[in-house]
């Protein structure tokens, strides 16, 4: 009888229940390791953790044993690799996810023509969108990252936005932080760019590098972000915070206020990683977007001049070496597009394997575990348009 695929589930400490098998500690204020994995028998236990500083852990679903029923058949739904129901459900939730996610793009687009037109937006259904959000990239994060890489190169105001408000999300939950902020982080995150609405389309949209003057009227659109945000009502200030503040830096060289040091908040540090990170990963119609390892390597050029060392260390870690919707080249010359991580073992995630470079042709479409596949081995990211092949369709499925 095989044992049952690993299920690794990042918890909040506060969310850490007897019978959850905890195998890691993702964040803490203190130095305390997990010797040895293992399951959790009683309460004490998570007081001695939260007493030592453990913010966040990594449970493996797959082993974890609840008590009441209801749990312990979810658990065993989750974990059973020969259950029809398993399937249903992971099919279900994840269609459910790419509602919620086309929903949020939609209300996002009504918001920024409504903006541009000098009307007030109800923030409401944001919030109820931005509470669904967050349960699916706690339950099916990688089929939210998934989407998160599909763009449409001439809807890169928009989509930007909502990426950086799901990362931010999704890096604060990786940080400990409660749902609330993660809500917050999220929303500040999809109107973080509002004030480009009144950037000029020929500077918006310009190709090439800007000139002096127009950089000027583009940096502006910070303000403008401010301006139109404060004026309305059930804006948090976390979400104020993140739209007026994401381009100033540690050294205070950042615009608009050149804020620096102490006067840069935990949320505009986030803000300023997850901002750059997505601009420089994101397609556009005039470029390709980098690979993510390449652009780990410029945040961690611009550690403590314009990001937080340790806001940018944790945040590669959440991410992982190769973050999903990544293009991988296999040593054996195949692509394939990182569908899941590997929490345990970073260099060998889930692939769907999609293309072979040695022939220069597609190949039959393939899920691998790298972790089971000793013969193979990731060489490094690639970008898929140096290779003329569209990913969207298989990030889609």
């Amino acid at each position: 009888m095989t044992s049952p695929k690993a299920d690794i589930r990042t918890i909040n400490i506060d969310a850490l229940k007897e019978g959850m098998f905890v195998v890691s500690i993702t964040s803490q204020t203190g130095k305390t390791s997990v010797a040895q994995s293992g399951r959790i028998t009683q309460a004490q236990q998570v007081s001695v953790l939260k007493n030592k500083g453990v913010k966040v852990v990594n449970v493996d679903w797959s082993r974890s044993v609840f008590a009441d029923q209801g749990a312990e058949q979810k658990s065993q739904e989750i974990t059973s690799s020969s259950s029809k129901p398993k399937k249903r459900s992971e099919e279900s939730e994840k269609q459910a996810a790419k509602k919620l996610f086309n929903e949020a793009k939609s209300l996002q687009s009504k918001y920024f023509k409504q903006l541009q037109q000098g009307e007030p937006i109800d923030i409401e259904p944001m919030e109820k969108a931005a509470e669904g959000l967050i349960d699916s990239l706690e339950n099916q994060s990688n089929a939210m990252l998934c989407l998160a890489k599909i763009r449409a190169k001439d809807k890169y105001l928009m989509e930007h936005s909502l990426n950086v408000g799901m990362l931010l999300a999704y890096f604060g939950r990786s940080l400990g932080m409660g749902r609330s902020k993660q809500k917050h982080l999220l929303m500040g995150g999809m109107l973080h760019d509002i004030g480009k609405i009144n950037t000029p389309d020929e500077i918006l949209h310009k190709p090439g590098r800007l000139t002096d003057d127009e950089f000027v009227i583009m940096r502006e659109h910070v303000v403008h972000s401010h301006n139109i945000l404060k004026a309305q009502e059930g804006i948090s200030n976390i979400m104020l915070e993140i739209a007026s503040n994401h381009h100033e830096r540690l050294d205070g060289l950042g615009y608009p206020n050149q804020l620096k040091g102490d006067e840069l908040s935990a949320y505009t540090r986030m803000a300023n990683i997850v901002d750059c990170y997505d601009a420089l990963t994101a397609d556009r119609v005039y470029k390709s977007g980098m690979p993510p390892t390449a652009a780990f390597r410029i945040l961690l050029s611009g550690v403590g001049t314009q990001f937080d060392k340790a806001l940018v260390e944790k945040f590669i870690r959440c991410m992982g070496v190769y973050p999903v919707g990544t293009l991988v080249k296999l040593k054996s010359g195949k692509l394939g597009v990182v569908v899941e991580r590997n929490e345990l073992k970073p260099l060998q995630p889930v692939i769907k394997q999609v293309f072979n470079t040695r022939t220069n042709t597609h190949t039959e479409v393939k899920i691998i575990d790298l972790s089971k596949y000793t013969h193979e081995e990731i060489e490094g990211a690639v970008s898929a348009r140096d290779y003329g092949i569209s990913l969207d369709r298989h990030l889609a499925e």
